[in-house]
This record gives C-alpha cells, sequence and structure tokens, in this order.
C-alpha cells in the first residue's frame, strides 16, 4: 500500500510539475506576442534540419563518454553504447520520468549485450555523475563570461552561488556512490536484478564492487569520459549559434556559450518538471534579456532547441519498445 501511495504522489506531482510549466510557457508566449514569437520560429526555416544534426552529434559524442568509461571492461563496441544513449536521451525528454528514467532504460538495454547488471547500473551512475560534473564546469565558464560581458550583479552570484552547491552535491553523490550508499544499492539491485537483466545471471558481482570495477585505477578512461562529456557541451552552442544566425540575430561564440551553458543549467535543474516546460523557456529569457536579445526571440530559440527531442525521440521510444517486444518473444 505504501510503494502504492508513493507511486500515486509521484505521479501526481509529475501532472502538477507538467501542467504549471505549460501554463507558465503559454503565458509566456501570450505576453511576448504569439504572432512575433512565431515569426522568429519559422525563420529559422531548413536551419533546424542543422539544429537536429548538432543534435545527433551531441547524443552520439555522449555515448563515447560512456563507451569510454567502460572500456576494457565490456566487449560491447562504442556503437552500442551511442545506439544505447539514443534510447536514453528519448525516454528522458519525452516521458514524465524526471531525467532518470532514461539511465534505468539505459541500463537494462545493455544487458540484452551482455553486461552484468550490477556493471550496466553502475556504468550508468557513474555516467550520469561524470556528465554532471562537466555540465557544471561549462556553467562556470558561462557564469564567467557573464561577469565580464555585464559586469558583477545579483544573478551572477546566485549563478555562482549555484554551481558551488552542485558541486557539493555531485560530491555527495560520488562518495554515497562508492562507500555509503554501496550496501543499500546492492539491497536494492538484488530486487531490481531480474527486472533489469536479461537473462538469468550467475555470480554477479556486486554495485560496490562494479563501482570499483569502474573508478579503481582507471584514471585515465575516466578522465576521457569526462573531457568526452565536456566536448559535448560545447557541441550544444551550435545550436544556439546556428538558430540564432537563421533568425538574423547572430551572437559572438561568448554569447552563445553563455545562453547555452546557463539555459541548460537552469533547464536541467527544474528536473521535476517534465520536459522543463516554462523553466527552459523563461531561463532563456532571463539569459537573453542580459544579452539584448528580444523576448520573443529567446521564446523562439527556447522551441526550435526542442525539435530535435521531437524528431529524435519519437523514433527512439519506437525502437525502444521495438527492442522490449523482441525480448520478451523470445522468452
Amino acid at each position: 500500500m505504501g510503494r502504492t501511495n508513493t507511486k500515486t504522489a509521484w505521479n501526481i506531482a509529475l501532472f502538477v510539475g507538467l501542467s504549471l510549466g505549460l501554463a507558465f510557457t503559454i503565458w509566456l508566449v501570450s505576453a511576448a506576442s504569439l504572432s512575433a514569437v512565431l515569426r522568429s520560429f519559422t525563420e529559422v526555416g531548413w536551419g533546424v534540419v542543422a539544429v537536429v544534426g548538432v543534435r545527433a552529434v551531441i547524443v552520439a559524442t555522449n555515448g563515447v563518454a560512456w563507451g569510454r568509461l567502460l572500456a576494457h571492461l565490456t566487449k560491447v563496441p562504442i556503437v552500442i553504447f551511442t545506439f544505447l544513449r539514443w534510447l536514453r536521451e528519448a525516454v528522458d525528454v519525452l516521458l514524465p520520468v524526471a531525467n532518470i528514467g532514461g539511465g534505468l532504460v539505459g541500463a537494462r538495454l545493455l544487458t540484452f549485450w551482455g553486461v552484468a547488471s550490477a556493471v550496466a547500473i553502475a556504468s550508468v551512475a557513474a555516467d550520469l555523475l561524470l556528465q554532471t560534473i562537466a555540465q557544471v564546469l561549462f556553467a562556470l565558464v558561462g557564469a564567467l563570461l557573464l561577469a565580464r560581458v555585464i559586469g558583477p550583479s545579483v544573478v551572477l552570484s546566485i549563478a555562482l552561488l549555484g554551481v558551488g552547491m552542485a558541486a557539493m552535491a555531485l560530491g555527495g553523490f560520488y562518495v554515497t556512490q562508492r562507500y555509503a550508499g554501496a550496501r543499500f544499492i546492492d539491497r536494492a539491485l538484488t530486487i531490481l536484478s531480474a527486472r533489469l537483466s536479461s537473462r538469468a545471471q550467475v555470480a554477479e558481482p556486486s554495485f560496490h564492487v562494479a563501482v570499483e570495477q569502474i573508478w579503481h585505477g582507471r584514471r585515465p578512461y575516466v578522465i576521457a569520459a569526462l573531457l568526452v562529456h565536456a566536448l559535448a557541451w560545447m557541441f550544444g552552442t551550435l545550436e544556439v549559434l546556428i538558430t540564432l544566425h537563421f533568425m538574423g540575430w547572430p551572437v559572438t561564440l561568448e554569447q552563445a556559450i553563455i545562453l547555452e551553458s546557463l539555459g541548460t543549467s537552469i533547464s536541467i535543474a527544474a528536473f521535476f518538471v517534465p520536459g522543463s516546460w516554462g523553466v527552459q523557456e523563461g531561463g532563456y529569457i532571463l539569459i537573453g534579456q542580459m544579452l539584448g536579445l528580444p523576448i520573443q526571440v529567446s521564446l523562439a530559440l527556447s522551441f526550435v532547441k526542442r525539435i530535435p527531442d521531437l524528431v529524435l525521440g519519437v523514433p527512439g521510444l519506437l525502437v525502444w519498445y521495438a527492442l522490449e517486444a523482441r525480448r520478451l518473444s523470445h522468452l
């Protein structure tokens, strides 16, 4: 009964978050003038194809980072990691799972290629940690560049405080992952193993052992994965440059980094709002105003960046369903 009540409360919270986010988005569009937003949006034209292409490269790059993290620990080729990363992304951006469901799906699917469930889950946890560290560093760069553009301000102080709090949270997550929470996760893994695994597994490593296999004595692979994730975040700047170029509002590389790093950080911070609806739009408006962008342009930029979510996400969900159906048919 307690589990059912918790699930119901979570679903209600997601529904409320989504409803408020969509309502806020509609209000923002109305305040900025729907016709002005649509005009800016349609000016992008075929530039959307380039934006989708950049997003595909970003997803693939993150997949390479995941694969490098497990280099020599599994025999799974890099192309499979990029493929599974695509499916992870599709689940996270299109389903109301608060950006954690994609990781669980990715861990389960990785077991289809013979990876022990403990290793699969540990790899996703480590990959998410490194990706978030790279994102925090990227946000720090954006905050420092913003300070150079507009000078010290209250907003900048809040941004730096947020980066500091994120750094402490990441440190806590790392310690929990490797030490404090290992026994708890091992117990949870025992329960989840049957669902995440595609087969009966014998003598699987515990979660703690799997985590140590990934982190201990493998600094070159961890650093490589971190750098590749950082490269993926930088690629996102191209989406901003391309979109605003086609809108007739070209920005400098410095301004694009500010928009991408801080806008993405605000969006990710609102993980409890499905799709970050309203929060992402508000974030781009806030940062865009500091850089002199009209509200309708900032809104249109946010909407254009959502197009790859659909173009890449919908096929990704269909492929995931097909994989699951195929697996069930062979059981």
